[in-house]
């Protein structure tokens, strides 16, 4: 009789515990991962939205007086290049330019390489520091700077002409690029193209 009074006797919190303690850590372990994620996208979603005390927004100059453009960056949409007749992405701003008219530096920084190429003509690198990088091409062989030159905006650096057989066959213009931790990037994000000098 003492058995079968013992058997309705309802079960402690102890028995349930050890009885169902898998269920228990997994509703616990999911409950911990959902915490996890949301306070994972508000931090994240807060630093994105903070700017760092001291930065500066860098604005380029024209690197030509009076520019207008020949071809615009396209990272995504093909182009089609008349003088190699290919379609490409052209991952820079080619600037119209009369043969012989100044190209200036668009930012303070250091010349950093001067190249000569059938294709590209010669090409004037300046390093403006934190991994962002310009480059000039098509310019006449007579520049005005050289590798090591510490260069302030707005100083002339070359000249342009038509000497980039691989996009202009009688033209002046300028291939302008912008380099950002070591990939191409659109010279738009830094330099506003209706602000001519």
């Amino acid at each position: 009789m003492e058995n079968e009074i013992n058997k309705e006797q309802p079960k402690g919190f102890m028995y349930y515990l050890k009885k169902y303690s898998y269920y228990f850590a997994l509703a616990g372990l999911i409950l911990f991962l959902c915490v996890a994620i949301v306070l994972t996208s508000v931090l994240s979603n807060k630093d994105d939205q903070t700017t760092p005390t001291g930065s500066t927004v860098i604005s380029f100059d024209m690197p030509v007086m009076n520019a207008t453009i020949l071809k615009g960056y396209s990272d995504t949409e093909l182009q089609y290049n008349s003088v190699m007749n290919v379609w490409e992405t052209h991952k820079a701003i080619d600037f119209y330019a009369e043969v012989g008219a100044n190209v200036y530096a668009v930012y303070a920084g250091t010349v950093k390489d001067i190249t000569t190429n059938l294709l590209d003509g010669t090409v004037i690198t300046i390093d403006h520091g934190d991994g962002l990088v310009t480059t000039y091409g098509s310019l006449s062989s007579d520049v005005k700077v050289k590798v090591g030159d510490l260069i302030a905006k707005g100083d002339v650096i070359g000249t342009a002409s038509n000497t980039s057989t691989s996009e202009t066959t009688s033209d002046g213009q300028v291939h302008f690029e912008v380099w950002k931790d070591g990939n191409l990037v659109n010279p738009s994000n830094y330099i506003n193209i209706s602000d001519n000098k």
